[in-house]
Formats: structure tokens, sequence, C-alpha cells
């Protein structure tokens, strides 16, 4: 059970970055939480980034067109840059 110290975290939201990976975690019971971890998703997608679930695993998932707040991990990845 989840206390006001220890929040339960169902996802992760991991966005690899020129900075590095940065990570939005969230619980899916949270509708807070859920709305932030989709507003970033959506603004990712929005710049070109492609989104994958993952489990915790590392398992490998499917191509998210729509953020799900049931997956376990979600990556984003920037959009490829080449010549």
């Amino acid at each position: 059970m989840a206390t006001a110290e220890m929040p339960l975290v169902t996802g992760t939201l991991c966005i690899m970055s020129e900075e590095g990976d940065t990570r939005i975690q969230w619980d899916k019971l949270d509708p807070e939480q859920v709305s932030k971890a989709q507003a970033k998703f959506d603004e990712l997608k929005k710049k070109g980034y492609a989104g994958y679930s993952v489990n915790k695993k590392g398992d490998k998932g499917e191509v998210l067109h729509t953020f799900d707040p049931n997956s376990e991990r979600v990556i984003m990845m920037p959009p490829m840059v080449g010549g």
C-alpha cells in the first residue's frame, strides 16, 4: 500500500535526449499524475519522438501512437537526424 511519503509507481516515461535520460513516473490510479505524463508524451510526439512500450524486464513491447497509462515503461526516442 502506498503512503504519502512513498507513492505507488505503476509507470515510467523515459525520455532520451541530448541531455541524457529524464524520467517521469506515475500511479495509474492518480489522475493528476497520469495527466502530467500524458501531456509530456503528447508534447514529445508532436516534436517527432517515437514512443515504445516495454515491461520492467525490458522485453520488447510495441510502438505507441497514444499514451497508455497501463504501460509499465514507455521509452521516448527523439527523431532520427541524418543525411
